[in-house]
């Protein structure tokens, strides 16, 4: 037995593939054991095998062997049985009860399709084919070649006078093989093979092996004449159309006409817009998956019959799809064509549903003229518009003026120019279609819409120009085509690179170098009449650079003569709210600054201390109405924000030199009466100073930056549309990207860590508080009710108010997590309170002086009353106090070695003050906003403290106070973004909120 049935030149067992006569089946293959001799001829002895029996004779079989035996099997008589019949209980039988249409079109197409595989495995694997004939005949020993390539059919017709002739070759290698052979026979009609001439051919596709088979006995077909004209029109017709055909005694004319490409802009059968592919030969047209590769045209006329056969060129077909798939579009079938990426930001369209066409006819427009250059014919008509595809340019020019810049914009439509400001309606609301002067749809391109968006919300209209405020230089920078359209604006982007302006002499050794580079950075600001907010935190000394520009600019002016002297010698009566000298028509340099009570105080010490040669009044009191006729007489006039509210009338017919508004977020709210009173001011240059832009939201960045430079943010509808919106409800980076280059130029911010080397260490801790037994009872117990009741308003037609309960709920929550007694005039102990008062006696013990925060007044009465029972020597601020009476109080606190403890209200004192004597700071209860805490601590931790900083901030352990403080982290990266602060309670969602009462 052999073990290896690859080694072929061992006599012994064979395994054979062989054909077979059948006497239903015509004939088949199967497998055969035979003997070989040392001669390699077979033995009369053949036994037939099955994948059951192939392995008791042959152990290694190769794959493509097994799986012919394995197909064959299911063509064995028995396996057709059992598949095809029900009834009969013999072959015999069964063949018997076959009709021979059923042989046909079922079991025979089972068989040959069956057959088609064995013989492309064999012919694959090198394996021949030998023949047996009948069943009781041995297998002959010459083996039979299964020709690798197809073999093509080629038809010949005669036309003769009285007939026609047509019979059938073959031609394969370059070599007409005859069919015409007793030993021809067609092993499978469809896919067709044939065994001819001592070898296996696999036919070409189409031509069925029952086409050759009357050429195995015949010469040839007769047609009569009668029939012929049907059998050139059909027949005859079919072949020259999908065979080669060589024809006598009529006419065949082969052309292969030019490809012309075709692209139509059309729907496809989902309704969607395509641009479809056609080749168009003459007058045919075709799409690539159109199957036929040529037209046949039959011209029978007395008697004649002439062919004339257009052929399609696949290699052009493929060359242009191809064009279009490296033009960015895409195609699952070579006829409809897509973007693959359209690119296509949907939020800036407002017919979203469009967007599709939109691109499409972008894309028509962007390519055309390469397309139509390669040959492409464009085409339309399926969309009752009729769209532009030419080309779409923008002329563009920007110059440089004094304050402003001047584009001079115009859009191109082929023929047609087009004002750039024509199309602003569309572009900002999203209208993609604009309708030319000839009525053509002209699809706007879509990056117009994001690229100079900008410029047509922040540009006026002059003429047919646009005109940008200075202050938007980078949206000039970034459409101009110079690339230094904004000149040295685009210092800006660079502020701490600034070279520092002469300091005037009695300053030069006071500043520390950060505030060099912010004076620098105001000055330039001032030098391009550009407003600017330095927002440095808070002890970083924004007054005193505030008040180096303002005295270097003073130095700058020398008045030739004091406007006092000429109204004395000539007698003449000033306009002082004018701000006029009116001998000599030049403009007074009188700034305004307007600040919170509690600053002012500060300010007069500041001038006093570091720029005495800046005269300064203070514009407040009941005796306002006599101050007003002297303040052109001073280079500074302090105020404060209620004043301004007051005597707008009175101030605004003023014109300043500055106008500087002191922790400018108190005109967040761009609706109250302080901001608007304040936008109506007149001065030459404006800046202003905070140390937290933005307490509640970015609509208090809008208020500021629009006084500072109006119109720079656009409207305020606009800026909550356009950017609050996007960026605190759903993150969007890109919206916070162009905000962030909008507004990065006019806005200065350094934090602690800019001048840590020159402040004291400051350490900060959280201190957990636990509640005394009867506090968390009570606490438990009222976050109970609070509970139920929103989540019950939450399921009730009052729903729209269910916020101001949960504001309410958290106030009493808060309340009782300080002390039961603020919130229900309790008698139980409170937790925090003892560790805030066994800290407090150790500090004091060891002679420390401690700042005490707390939001709540009747928070800090509680600790006076104690402090009071203990004899202890304290200091008091809040709101109440008049401000003559704070600057004693400060000074107390200051001056006075036996003054250590200072109860502060955080609105009251949390900005403005100088309280450098302290070294600790306790901030008895946290808010939504950490920024507001920094500032309080600032009060400590700022330039002039000399020794390390403690801070604590007293947490109740599991209450209202410790999810706060998650909350804080959680929220607190909005204002980050763009001036590094903080962002409080309008951030938090509804479900936020309600958290914190889990």
């Amino acid at each position: 037995m052999l073990k290896n049935n690859t080694e072929r030149s061992i006599p012994g067992d064979k395994l054979v593939f062989a054909i077979r006569f059948h006497e239903f089946l015509e004939v088949i293959l199967l497998p055969y054991l035979v003997q070989q001799n040392k001669s390699g001829e077979f033995s009369y002895s053949t036994k037939q095998l099955n994948s059951l029996t192939l392995s008791d004779h042959f152990e290694n079989c190769t794959e493509e062997e097994r799986l012919v035996v394995s197909l064959l099997d299911e063509c064995r008589d028995e396996e057709l049985l059992k598949k095809f019949s029900k009834k009969a209980k013999s072959v015999a039988g069964f063949f018997n009860e076959q009709t021979e249409s059923r042989l046909k079109t079922l079991i025979l197409p089972f068989i040959q399709r069956r057959t088609d595989k064995c013989l492309r495995i064999l012919m694959n694997a090198g394996i021949p084919l030998y023949f047996k004939g009948r069943k009781n005949d041995p297998v002959h020993s010459e083996p039979f070649v299964i020709q690798p390539e197809e073999a093509k059919a080629v038809f010949n017709f005669i036309r003769m006078d009285s007939e026609s002739r047509y019979f059938l070759t073959l031609r394969h290698g370059g070599q007409d093989i005859k069919l015409k052979s007793p030993c021809s026979l067609v092993l499978a009609n469809s896919p067709g093979w044939v065994f001819t001439g001592g070898s296996v051919y696999n036919l070409e596709k189409g031509i069925d092996g029952n086409k050759l088979r009357p050429f195995f006995t015949k010469d040839h077909i007769v047609i009569p004449a009668s029939a012929e004209e049907k059998y050139f029109s059909g027949f005859v017709t079919n072949a020259i159309k999908n065979h080669e055909v060589i024809t006598k005694g009529f006419k065949l004319d082969i052309v292969a006409p030019p490809c012309t490409p075709v692209l139509k802009l059309e729907t496809d059968l989902g309704g969607s817009p395509v641009l479809m592919l056609y080749f168009k030969y003459g007058n045919k047209k075709c799409l690539w998956t159109d199957m036929h590769n040529c037209w046949v045209k039959l011209t029978a006329q007395n008697g004649s019959y002439n062919f004339v056969k257009l052929l399609r060129n696949r290699e052009d077909e493929l060359k242009y799809a191809g064009m279009l798939v490296g033009r960015q579009l895409a195609s699952d079938d070579q006829n409809a064509f897509r973007l693959g990426t359209t690119g296509f930001n949907d939020n800036q369209v407002s017919d979203k549903k469009s967007a599709p066409l939109y691109s499409l006819v972008g894309w028509l427009s962007r390519y055309s003229g390469e397309l139509e250059a390669k040959g492409f014919e464009l085409q339309q008509g399926f969309y009752k518009e009729s769209y532009y595809t030419g080309n779409i340019s923008l002329e563009m020019d920007v110059r440089k003026n004094n304050d402003w810049f001047d584009v001079y914009a115009v859009a191109v439509f082929g023929e047609f120019r087009i004002p750039f400001l024509k199309l602003k309606t569309h572009l900002l609301n999203g209208v993609r279609e604009y309708t030319l002067p000839d009525g053509q749809m002209v699809i706007l391109p879509e990056e117009w819409f994001s690229h100079y968006k900008e410029l047509l919300i922040y540009g006026k209209s002059g003429g047919d120009n646009i005109r940008l405020g200075k202050h938007h230089y980078t949206i000039a920078e970034r459409i101009g085509r110079d690339p230094d359209i904004s000149g040295h604006l685009n210092k800006l982007s660079e502020k701490e690179k600034l070279s520092i302006p002469d300091l005037p002499g009695e300053l030069s050794g006071v500043l520390r170098p950060y505030q060099k580079a912010g004076y620098a950075w105001i000055y330039f600001l001032h030098q391009n009449r550009l407003g600017g907010c330095l927002a440095d935190d808070m002890g970083l000394g924004k007054t005193l650079q505030t008040l180096t520009l303002l005295l270097k600019l003073k130095n700058e002016y020398i008045p030739a003569t004091p406007i006092e002297k000429i109204a004395e010698k000539k007698k003449l009566q000033l306009d002082l709210f004018a701000g006029q000298d009116c001998s000599r028509g030049k403009t007074l340099r009188t700034s305004l600054i307007v600040m919170p009570l509690s600053l002012m105080h500060n300010w007069e010490n500041e001038i006093k201390k570091f720029t005495p040669g800046l005269s300064c009044i203070r514009y407040t009191g009941s005796t306002r109405e006599i101050l007003s006729e002297n303040l052109s007489g001073y280079d500074i006039v302090i105020t404060t924000y209620g004043v301004v509210r007051n005597d707008l009338e009175l101030l605004s017919k003023f014109e300043f030199f500055y106008l500087i508004l002191d922790e400018s977020q108190i005109i967040k709210n761009p609706k109250s009466k302080i901001s608007r009173a304040v936008r109506l001011l007149k001065a030459e240059n404006r800046l202003v100073l905070t140390g937290t832009p933005i307490e509640n939201s970015l609509t208090d960045l809008w208020s500021q930056l629009t006084f500072l430079n109006p119109g720079i943010l656009g409207g305020q509808q606009f800026f909550q549309d356009e950017f609050v919106n996007p960026i605190e409800k759903l993150q969007d980076e890109e919206k916070k990207n162009i905000l962030r280059g909008i507004i990065e130029p006019f806005i200065l911010r350094r934090t602690k860590t800019v001048v840590e080397k020159d402040l004291p260490a400051l350490s900060e801790k959280v201190y957990y508080c636990e509640m005394s037994h009867d506090q968390r009872k009570l606490y438990d117990t009222i976050k109970s009710e609070i509970r139920n009741g929103i989540f019950e308003k939450m399921n009730s037609p009052e729903k729209r108010n269910v916020k101001i309960d949960v504001l309410k709920g958290l106030m009493q929550l808060r309340l009782i997590a300080n002390h039961p007694g603020l919130s229900e005039n309790r008698s139980e102990e409170s937790g925090k309170f003892e560790e805030v008062i066994r800290n407090i006696e150790n500090l004091i013990s060891e002679g420390h002086k401690v700042l005490i925060f707390s939001q709540f007044v009747k928070h800090l009465n509680l600790y006076r009353r104690y402090f009071e029972s203990m004899k202890w020597k304290y200091a008091y601020l809040t709101g109440e106090l008049k401000d003559s009476q704070r600057q004693q109080v400060i000074s107390e606190f200051q001056n006075d070695p036996d003054n250590l403890l200072f109860l502060i209200s955080l609105r009251a004192g949390g900005v403005g003050l100088n309280l450098t004597a302290a070294d600790y700071v306790f901030i008895l209860d946290p808010w939504w906003n950490p920024a507001v805490e920094q500032q309080a601590i600032s009060r400590a931790h700022r330039i002039g403290q000399k020794r390390n900083v403690f801070s604590y901030k007293f947490i109740t352990k599991d209450s209202v106070e410790e999810k706060i403080l998650r909350l804080q982290k959680k929220k607190s990266d909005l204002a980050g973004d763009f001036i590094k602060s903080n962002d409080p309670l309008k951030l938090f969602t509804d479900d936020d909120l309600l958290g914190l009462f889990e």
